[in-house]
């Protein structure tokens, strides 16, 4: 391979894994419960969220968090992420770096959730297609509000999230 080929076989590879954090993150915001699962490596892999989903081994685990909590109709999620930091380090293994704010309201307990934080990913790429194979999401910011009628008041705000009751 060239020098040429090379260099342009590892934008390509940056590019299908930014598509891929695109699909991952549209397919959560949109409940698309197969759409996630089908971001992440089938077999082993692990995905570790700082707060309720914690960490899972395959993305069979992730499936079943997420169908039953985040496929709920009251809750209305919207993620924000980039610039994306995408190092090739080989053919078929690549790790990134992605900044996020996700946005998260509950219309049932009338709250507004505000998260930043970062993810450290790994990506496999297997039959030519890139897959997810690790991701960790650190929060870094938390701020949730909640509201009664007209009022608005701030319920936490930190470098974490609030502790579960």
């Amino acid at each position: 391979m060239t020098d040429l080929e090379s260099r342009i076989a590892r934008l390509e590879a940056i590019e299908a894994i930014k598509a891929l954090k695109a699909r991952y993150w549209h397919c959560c915001d949109t409940k698309d419960v197969e759409g996630v699962r089908d971001c992440f490596l089938e077999g082993p892999v692990e995905i570790h969220y700082d707060g309720p989903v914690g960490l899972v081994h395959h993305r069979d685990g992730l499936y079943d968090v997420f169908r039953d909590v985040a496929c709920q109709t009251h809750i209305v999620e919207m993620h924000h992420g980039g610039p994306p930091q995408i190092e090739v380090l080989g053919p078929d293994d690549a790790i990134g770096r992605w900044g996020l704010v996700y946005h998260l309201m509950n219309t049932e307990l009338k709250t507004v959730s505000v998260v930043g934080g970062y993810y450290d990913d790994a990506y496999t790429r297997v039959d030519g297609r890139w897959w997810i194979s690790k991701a960790r999401f650190t929060v870094c910011s938390a701020v949730t509000y909640g509201w009664k009628g007209a009022s608005v008041r701030l319920l936490h705000a930190g470098a974490a999230l609030p502790r579960l009751p």
